[in-house]
């Protein structure tokens, strides 16, 4: 794990906590999430929150219109904390891993279904459902649509890794068509 990704998750723990603590998760996570659009796709905010030579003040007053109007004292809070440790280039990060605490603590689970077209809503709901008897938590499906699995479904929660793709039972037969000894061919 790299420096980067255990000081995001650090301070996404953090967050997380004490918005939990004050039963203010929900919002944090809008709000910090509006922040970390911003600052993740408007190149000329990036510089600004970016730039040692840019005052502190600056900096916190635009991440807190980005915020929006009415943020939360944890939000205000946090971004004052992150603008005065320097570690404003962070916050896509840390809102990443925030999403991925925010959903732990609600027992909420993504998972990535990979699909060789896209989901219909009701395959979406069966599929959710299922995954939810099997990880025993709410279950958040995204899908990426991958024409290259032929057909069939593949799903990853963290880790673990479920192929029911064509793509991967044509693999499988091709194996076991070379394991077998061609003895009575003509």
């Amino acid at each position: 794990m790299t420096s980067n990704l255990r000081l995001a998750r650090r301070y996404a723990r953090a967050l997380g906590d004490l918005a939990h603590e004050r039963g203010v998760l929900d919002q944090v996570e809008q709000e910090l999430g509006r922040v970390a659009a911003v600052v993740r796709e408007d190149a000329e905010v990036r510089a600004t929150v970016e730039s040692q030579r840019v005052p502190s003040d600056v900096k916190l007053e635009l991440l807190l219109r980005a915020a929006g109007e009415g943020a939360t004292d944890v939000t205000r809070l946090f971004l004052r904390l992150v603008i005065s440790k320097r570690r404003e280039r962070y916050l896509p990060d840390i809102y990443r891993q925030f999403v991925a605490y925010a959903d732990e603590m609600r027992e909420i689970v993504e998972v990535e279904v990979r699909s060789a077209h896209a989901l219909s809503d009701e395959e979406v709901e069966r599929l959710r459902q299922r995954l939810g008897a099997l990880t025993g938590k709410d279950v958040r499906i995204r899908n990426v649509v991958a024409p290259e699995i032929i057909g069939g479904v593949v799903a990853r929660i963290g880790d673990l890794v479920m192929d029911g793709s064509v793509a991967r039972r044509l693999q499988r037969l091709k194996e076991s068509l070379r394991g077998t000894r061609l003895e009575n061919v003509g």
